[in-house]
């Protein structure tokens, strides 16, 4: 009695973890027009409310919930089990070999492929087991082979599919009565070892980093449903298996509408280039594994800012089939004093569109530049850009094409301009065939400490490479701190009703001018900026959040609290760093809940600079306060934007096996160019654009992204994504 018990309770928690994980739950989903090249598979639970259905105890030391079960139509078996083993205990066999089975349901079976099962089997005593594979919901049998099991056997079982495809395959091995007086007697039957292959082709759809991971950081895979206990890294010129590890943490995943799986790998250190299998049929991309893994990628991701060049000429021998004659070089209209014509050439087109806006181009000079600072190795001289081969980084050389434009829009008495525009969006043309007049649009209070904030960052960034520019720019901070001081209130220009051009709005300004003084108190150690940066923050104990165009504030925190002298400010020191803990802890928070360790709650336009900005401030997190799980949480937000997401894409385009191709770019639409090395938005799950407002009303959050160009919602391109992400690839190395 007691022992029936035990099994009956056994029975109970194994229906509440798989309740609780929601390993199994029905037939394969509808994607309805869902834009993934993977689908996504749900696996069936089998209906264990049936008495022989016989739960498996588990060595939990994993943290895993085997997908395999034991059942006895009218023998008695008991299993226990580890992520690569099973051991049925067979105390009676039953009458027939089907009496006793361990079997595993889902098994994805597609037409024309041909499949292969290896397993290590053994048995304290001899005797005949029996594969079979067949269709869960039907019972039909496709193929069967009986094996001699004579001390440790390889097993090998092989298998094509003619019939249409079967998402709900099953595998059994049949370890009931054989017929011999052997299995009468109480024996284990130990299976290890399991895998099946598809050998007619790779799936892809376990999810990495398709760049890679480097040597010293941890790496995981996910597996984006039920692919049974274990995973193996396999050495691609080798095909050998070099590591195999559990498969764990199953676990409903309402973003993507997958149920999530992690395999970690962090013990495979030796350099290489490898790709992940699960036990149950999926494969990976391939990957790398080394040092200096981005050094490639980040040139390009920084050579796309000299693509988005204005008033400059695009000389074919470094920008190839993005060449163009200079654009947008005429005198420009001051739009509040029509009489007023000014040179604002230079400086960045933002995005798809050629607008230039202040707001944004400060934004993404602040994270070159600071990347630069915090790692100076890590940027040569060898992007390809015009500059290349001057023996400076070329990252400042980009940065200073930006910071000089920058001055340009900064008025005689002190304020900045917001932004150089034409009055609409043009059509899909070359820049240098936009001909219509260039307006600059009247100064803001968040645009003016912005630009203060950024010319305090480049006296720091320039002062070794070239003094006399870092000065340049300190000195171009007076007048505009004079003007902030003489505009104390939130000061904002929508756009005229005539205009359809750009508009970045923001709702206040307290976050820009506590950035702006935390900036300069850290390039002069003035106090009277640091006091400044107080008396903001007393009147809103939010200015110190976000790493946004929008919200600047961590920029600002991080300046201060990585200043030798922050500890002598005492309680505020105090209060700014346990609150730059807090927002760096929900960051993290929200991310270790994500099957993909993601840190997005909401997916909207440009959640892809989300990700990345939120990477950003965890590395300023683990700056701060040395704690490597924060440098973790940032390295998945890369792992995330390269590969390892629901959508299965490197979000850079031109780099892994499954990146953008049709980016929402001006441009490279009227070059009919490829643009190699820029950030797309991704998803965006308001579809705010006609390609997927069309989407299907069932596609989850994660995966309401169109790798089309007329999605600009979630296909778009801009300055600001990419110089986030080579801040966050900058300091992985």
């Amino acid at each position: 009695m007691k022992k029936l018990l035990t099994c009956l309770l056994l029975f109970i928690i194994l229906e509440i973890l798989l309740n609780m994980t929601g390993l199994f739950d029905s037939k394969p989903i509808d994607e309805n027009n869902q834009p993934t090249s993977t689908p996504t598979i749900v696996v069936d639970k089998p209906d264990v409310s049936n008495d022989s259905y016989i739960p498996i105890i588990v060595d939990n030391e994993t943290n895993f919930v085997t997908s395999w079960y034991t059942q006895g139509t009218d023998a008695n078996v008991q299993s226990t089990a580890t992520f690569d083993k099973q051991d049925v205990k067979v105390t009676y066999p039953g009458t027939t070999i089907a009496s006793a089975q361990l079997f595993r349901d889902g098994i994805p079976l597609l037409k024309g492929s041909s499949y292969v099962l290896t397993a290590d089997v053994s048995s304290t005593v001899n005797r005949d087991i029996e594969i079979s594979l067949g269709d869960a919901d039907t019972g039909e049998i496709y193929a069967t082979d009986r094996i001699t099991i004579n001390g440790d056997t390889p097993v090998r079982f092989e298998f094509k599919m003619n019939s249409a495809d079967k998402w709900n395959g099953r595998i059994s091995f049949n370890l009931g009565n054989d017929g011999t007086a052997n299995t009468s007697a109480e024996h284990t039957v130990t299976v290890s070892n399991i895998r099946v292959r598809n050998v007619t082709k790779n799936d892809n759809t376990i999810k990495v980093n398709q760049i890679g991971y480097t040597i010293g950081n941890d790496k995981k895979c996910v597996f984006p449903y039920n692919q049974g206990d274990l995973f193996d890294v396999v050495n691609v010129k080798t095909n050998e298996i070099v590591y195999t590890g559990a498969i764990v943490n199953g676990a409903k995943n309402e973003k993507t509408g997958e149920t999530n799986f992690t395999g970690n790998f962090t013990n495979v250190v030796t350099p290489g280039k490898y790709r992940i299998e699960g036990q149950i049929i999926g494969t990976s991309y391939e990957f790398t594994i080394g040092d200096d893994l981005y050094h490639s990628l980040s040139n390009d991701l920084l050579k796309f800012f000299s693509f988005q060049r204005c008033a400059y000429a695009l000389d074919p021998a470094w920008a190839f089939d993005m060449a163009h004659a200079a654009c947008h070089d005429t005198a420009a209209i001051v739009y509040d004093d029509p009489t007023r014509v000014i040179d604002v050439n230079g400086g960045w087109h933002d995005a798809g569109d050629y607008g230039r806006y202040v707001k944004t181009g400060t934004k993404a000079v602040n994270d070159l530049m600071l990347a630069y600072i915090a790692n100076p190795l890590f940027f040569a001289d060898d992007a390809g850009i015009p500059e290349t081969g001057n023996g400076i980084p070329d990252i400042l050389d980009e940065a200073r094409f930006e910071l000089e434009w920058l001055m340009k829009m900064q008025a005689d008495w002190g304020g900045v301009y917001n932004k150089a525009v034409t009055q609409g969006f043009p059509g899909d043309i070359s820049p240098d065939e936009d001909l219509q007049r260039i307006n600059v649009l009247p100064a803001e209070s968040t645009t003016t400490a912005g630009f203060i904030s950024t010319m305090a960052i480049a006296s720091i960034a320039y002062k070794d490479v070239d003094p006399t520019f870092a000065a340049a720019c300190l000195e171009k901070t007076k007048k505009s701190w004079e003007n902030l001081m003489n505009t104390p209130d939130f000061v904002e220009f929508t756009n005229p009703t005539d205009f359809t051009a750009g508009e970045y709005r923001d709702d206040k300004d307290s976050d820009e001018r506590y950035f702006a003084g935390m900036a300069m108190w850290y390039a002069t150690g003035d106090k009277q900026y640091l006091d400044y940066a107080k008396s903001i923050y007393e009147k809103d104990n939010s200015a110190d959040e976000g790493t946004s165009w929008r919200d600047v504030g961590a920029y600002g925190s991080y300046l201060f609290l990585m200043s030798p002298q922050a500890k002598e400010q005492g309680d505020f020191y105090t209060t700014i760093k346990t609150e730059f803990q807090k927002q760096a802890d929900i960051i993290l928070g929200i991310l270790n809940a994500d099957g993909y360790q993601t840190s997005l709650e909401n997916y909207a336009w440009g959640s892809n600079g989300y990700v990345a900005n939120n990477g950003i401030q965890l590395m300023f997190a683990y700056d701060i306060f040395g704690n490597i799980q924060y440098k973790q949480g940032a390295i998945e937000q890369a792992n995330y934007i390269l590969g390892k997401n629901s959508l299965n894409m490197t979000f850079v385009s031109g780099y892994g096996q499954n990146s953008p191709v049709n980016m929402h770019h001006r441009l490279a639409k009227s070059k009919n160019a490829f643009l190699k090395g820029a950030l797309v938005g991704g998803p965006d799950n308001d579809r705010e654009d006609t390609i997927t407002a069309q989407l299907g009303p069932n596609i989850p959050p994660a995966k309401v992204y169109v790798d089309k160009y007329l999605s600009y919602s979630s296909n778009e391109v801009t300055i600001y994504w990419n110089s986030a992400l080579i801040y966050v690839l900058s300091r992985i190395n």
